[in-house]
């Protein structure tokens, strides 16, 4: 898709972080955004941004998780717009970091029914329409989790890994389509990820987002641009952030040996962000 003038988008996520940066980087290509965001108000800030530098833009609060909600958007978007081109799952939630055998299961359930199944509605309800267009895509945003498994953090990784499976599959069956489907896998990102998580304890997110802030990120508005870049030139697989080259790289020279030589920075990495160097 070289051109994105007068396409319309939806990107789900959008009323912060990644997915704000991504609605107005496609605004700035000329596409007319679908603003889609669990929390209106913030929807409606990145709707007024957009609106403000001359672009288009429609909001729509949406639950991904429920397919009720989901079933709506589609019905809203068509409503407001008449067509999709490209749709990027991008919403999602930081899971909680302990344990695997003692994250209560209801948390657990959170994290998959946003990270995993907020991206199975996006797909699976959109490409029926997406594959009447003359050319389109499908973006799903998965993290370096999804390439390597982090300890403490199995509902995250498990959501990430379900999210960049699920994609290739997709990649696979429509390829005869007119749609293509980018997985999107970004490292550390410098936003409030962590502290508008509802399955973190108020303490530990406080903590969390503290040590996060001050950590070499990568900037939203740079996977905004790898996603669009991502759009216009088909590109199956998208590795955004030193960090996740790196642990791409890794875990393919080191397959078998990553897991093991990894544990105990990673374990590290924790304390340090929940406060426990000691």
């Amino acid at each position: 898709m070289r051109e994105l003038r007068d396409k319309v988008a939806v990107v789900t996520g959008a009323g912060a972080g990644i997915g704000r940066a991504t609605a107005l980087a496609l605004s700035g290509q000329g596409a007319a955004v679908a603003v889609c965001d669990l929390d209106a108000a913030a929807a409606k800030e990145t709707a007024n941004l957009i609106q403000a530098a001359g672009g288009r833009a429609s909001i729509h609060p949406v639950d991904v998780s429920s397919e009720d909600d989901m079933r709506a958007l589609v019905g809203g978007v068509l409503a407001e717009h008449g067509v999709v081109d490209i749709v990027v799952n991008n919403a999602g939630i930081a899971g909680p970091t302990m344990p695997t055998a003692e994250v209560p299961l209801d948390r657990f359930h959170r994290v998959m029914d946003v990270n995993f199944w907020g991206v199975v509605h996006g797909s699976v309800l959109f490409t029926p329409h997406l594959v009447e267009r003359p050319e389109a895509n499908l973006v799903n945003v998965a993290s370096n989790a999804g390439i390597l498994a982090y300890s403490r953090m199995a509902p995250y990784n498990s959501s990430k890994f379900a999210v960049r499976g699920f994609t290739e599959t997709l990649r696979m069956e429509l390829r005869s389509t007119p749609v293509r489907v980018t997985v999107v896998c970004p490292g550390i990102t410098g936003t409030s990820f962590v502290a508008h998580s509802p399955v973190i304890d108020e303490p530990e997110r406080r903590t969390m987002q503290a040590r996060y802030d001050k950590t070499p990120t990568t900037k939203p508005e740079k996977v905004a641009a790898a996603i669009v870049a991502a759009i216009r030139r088909d590109k199956p697989r998208v590795l955004v952030g030193p960090d996740t080259v790196a642990l791409d790289a890794i875990v393919r020279l080191l397959p078998a040996a990553h897991s093991r030589l990894l544990a105990k920075p990673v374990e590290l990495l924790f304390r340090r962000a929940l406060g426990q160097e000691a």
